[in-house]
């Protein structure tokens, strides 16, 4: 491939986002600069692929909102989560009515993060924190939701037969945030707003609770929880990986259990649930577990997220998470500061389809047809192999200037 050009500085990002030849620009900065590149980018007729949160409250989520529908732009949150294995398989086996209607579902960000403050970038010299940091420190509420609400989300379909009504937020002390301060700083820290452990709790318009919990300053093994709760089975991926059904359901969901006693009290066994997985298998999963597991990322998901948005993009598809999602995903942290600062109030969660969030019935991914799909290969191939013509003549010019020297 030719060189990538490169753009710096604190403006950079506006140069790149003018160039006529870019059709998406896929941002990944700090949490600051997600909504200002975002913006940027859309502003100048660019699909957008964001980061996690992609926005920090309700004035951002609004103006990506009104940017993508004013100009009919793509506006995707890129949460890797909702690639993980686990979750495509489950979702599937929701979708396809395993565990009957889901009622209750949690989802979760916790992940002690000591061992890494001191990694994220710093302003200056007199920057003792680092960005991630001090955001924490400045700012109540659920401010990374999106890892634990993503998933889930899409089993409940919200915006799409569903939406979310209330939330209500508690939060703990901060008793390690302001730990992690004094180390970094050598000065007592009298302030830390964000809790060291938060719980937002969420009504749906159909009936339904999601539970959400953030916690990156006390020890305990990595969780994003992801249980989904329905009237015929369950589904836990943390502290591992598991199912319950009766036998009665296996048999109806069609598979054949390994004994007639077994009962929802407890966890399937690993014959029984690895042949649930083999039923349902996603068929994303089918499609690139193999190669997602080779090149990695986040132990995959990273690689199918990027296939899908490409994938999507090349087809003519809706893209699986659309502006609504980041809009939804991204409010618990301002609404949920709301809820907490007034004696943890019930708080509203505004609609964010205008009134359109029963339009869609149910979440799907999107898929082309099998010619389209050969059609849309044929293409992106002829658009390589052209690029890499381009790139090996860069190249060799690049050589015969060094040779010379």
């Amino acid at each position: 491939m030719p060189a990538a050009d490169i753009y710096s500085g604190e403006d950079g990002y506006k140069a790149l986002c003018q160039r006529k030849d870019i059709d998406l620009v896929y941002i990944a900065p700090d949490w600051k600069h997600h909504f200002l590149v975002a913006r940027e980018a859309m502003n100048n007729g660019k699909h957008v692929a964001v980061e996690v949160p992609a926005a920090m409250n309700m004035s951002e989520i609004w103006q990506l909102i009104d940017l993508s529908e004013k100009k009919r732009l793509h506006c995707m949150m890129l949460e890797n989560c909702c690639y993980d294995f686990f979750e495509l398989n489950a979702l599937n086996m929701a979708q396809k009515n395993v565990f009957g209607e889901i009622l209750y579902v949690q989802g979760a960000y916790r992940h002690e993060l000591s061992q890494f403050w001191n990694e994220y970038w710093k302003k200056d010299a007199q920057d003792k924190l680092g960005w991630r940091l001090e955001y924490n420190q400045k700012f109540r509420g659920d401010i990374y939701a999106t890892h634990g609400l993503g998933p889930i989300a899409q089993v409940l379909d919200i915006h799409r037969g569903d939406k979310m009504n209330t939330l209500i937020a508690m939060d703990t002390k901060s008793v390690n945030g302001k730990k992690q301060v004094e180390k970094a700083t050598g000065q007592p820290c009298t302030e830390f707003r964000n809790g060291d452990h938060t719980t937002t709790l969420i009504s749906t318009e159909n009936g339904k609770v999601i539970e959400i919990h953030h916690n990156v300053m006390t020890p305990q093994p990595y969780n994003r929880m992801y249980q989904l709760t329905g009237t015929k089975g369950f589904a836990n991926k943390y502290p591992f990986e598991g199912f319950a059904l009766s036998a009665s359901e296996m048999k109806n969901s069609g598979v054949t259990p390994s004994s007639d006693n077994l009962s929802g009290h407890s966890y399937l066994s690993k014959v029984d649930a690895q042949a649930l997985v083999q039923k349902y298998e996603s068929p994303i999963v089918a499609k690139y577990e193999k190669q997602a597991k080779e090149v990695g990322g986040h132990g995959g998901m990273d690689f199918i997220m990027d296939s899908r948005l490409v994938y999507c993009l090349q087809n003519g598809l809706p893209l699986d998470i659309d502006v609504y999602d980041l809009a939804e995903w991204c409010c618990l942290a301002e609404l949920g500061s709301i809820s907490m600062d007034n004696g943890n109030i019930p708080v509203e969660v505004p609609d964010f389809t205008r009134g359109q969030w029963n339009k869609v019935k149910g979440f799907r991914h999107a898929y082309a047809s099998s010619s389209d799909e050969a059609q849309a290969a044929a293409d992106a191939m002829d658009f390589t192999i052209k690029l890499k013509e381009k790139g090996k003549k860069y190249w060799e010019k690049v050589d015969k200037a060094a040779k010379k020297k």
